[in-house]
């Protein structure tokens, strides 16, 4: 068993459930060939810092993350920053021979992410982009379940991620309200991950097609200064077409009242469909068209050991599974390339990449006022 150091550079929200999981994963992947020490937390200020590594557990602290990067002892550094930090820090950390984690959106442009894979490639590194949602074992059985044709054909998907955590307009202008910071709002946040589910049950976009709404139009300044103007979508919206020649709608939203964290799928095929809801991520919906007519309707699948996942965790189906839990499986899917047992990540920075295009394509379909395709 080989320690894998890791630089955990930001303690806030992301930094909490990678922390956990960093802490977990050993109590659930056993044995394993990678034990990760959660080595260095880095902070914007001692104070954040000191905070930081005692609450999450990391033997050292700093506030200089280009001395990090540049560190030999880390082997991962593991980015939960601000999106219009993430360019600047996976660079170094690339160009220093590191590997990298990096959380979504992946980058504020699509020349900044192609150059980030790019690099990471031709450094041979390991690269992951956040798609934890993705990894969690009900998803991972529905996509098993579309490679052994129980669907048939995949005709067509509604892909959602809804919640009401920003519908109050007394929240201040935190930088995820600014273009400048932030790149997108709910598209980018939570449209990444509606984006992912869909491509990852119906393979690549061809054209998209979106709308999108912006509720609050202005924020307080958090420096008490005034009115300052928010400048990012509240919800976006798009109907796709895929190469497959499957067909989608795809919803975003951060301000739709009564929803919490309104996500999942529903997805369509010439012989059956699934249901998945994140809020119930243990469980899944199954219909088969070929069972007996007297036996139809939707079934419920609890996820458990059999399910891909499923191993790491309780050995008795329907015993739950949490947030930071899919955090443990992004890890254990990194892991499995370091240590040789697939090519690369399946969330690696490619992927992340590709959904930049079809946010880009969406945003520019809402502009133009017309279908745009993704190549």
């Amino acid at each position: 068993m080989k320690d894998v150091r890791f630089a955990l550079i930001g303690g806030g929200f992301m930094g909490k459930a990678h922390s956990i999981a960093l802490a977990s994963y050993p109590m659930y992947v056993w044995p394993t060939d990678s034990y990760p020490v959660r080595e260095v937390m880095v902070e914007a200020t001692d104070d954040l810092a000191d905070e930081a590594q005692k609450r999450f557990g990391f033997n050292r602290k700093s506030t200089d993350w280009q001395g990090v990067v540049n560190d030999p002892s880390i082997d991962v550094i593991d980015i939960v920053l601000p999106n219009a930090m993430h360019y600047e820090v996976v660079m170094a950390a690339l160009a220093a021979g590191t590997h990298v984690i990096c959380e979504k959106p992946l980058a504020m442009t699509l020349q900044q992410g192609a150059a980030m894979a790019e690099l990471a490639n031709k450094k041979g590194l390991i690269n992951q982009t956040g798609f934890n949602w993705r990894l969690t074992p009900a998803i991972q059985q529905a996509r098993k379940l579309v490679d052994e044709g129980v669907l048939g054909e995949i005709r067509s998907i509604r892909s959602h991620w809804i919640g009401e955590f920003f519908a109050d307009p007394t929240i201040p202008l935190v930088w995820r309200f600014e273009k400048a910071l932030a790149g997108s709002g709910a598209l980018g946040d939570l449209g990444s991950h509606a984006i992912d589910f869909a491509r990852f049950m119906c393979g690549d976009f061809d054209q998209v097609s979106g709308m999108q709404s912006t509720y609050v139009t202005e924020r307080d300044k958090l420096d008490g200064s005034g009115k300052g103007v928010v400048d990012v979508d509240d919800m976006t919206s798009f109907i796709a077409k895929f190469k497959s020649g499957a067909t989608g709608y795809v919803e975003c939203s951060w301000a739709s009242p009564g929803r919490k964290t309104f996500a999942g799928f529903e997805l369509y095929g010439s012989q059956g469909s699934i249901i998945f809801d994140w809020e119930r991520m243990t469980e899944f919906q199954l219909y088969e068209a070929d069972a007996a007519g007297d036996r139809q309707g939707y079934k419920t699948v609890h996820v458990g050991p059999p399910h891909p996942g499923g191993q790491h965790f309780w050995p008795i189906a329907g015993y739950q599974i949490g947030y930071a839990d899919t955090k443990v499986l992004q890890f254990a899917d990194f892991f499995a390339t370091l240590e040789g047992r697939q090519e690369k990540a399946q969330t690696d920075f490619a992927d992340g990449l590709y959904c930049m295009k079809v946010e880009h394509a969406v945003a520019n379909s809402i502009a133009s006022r017309s279908w745009q395709s993704i190549h």
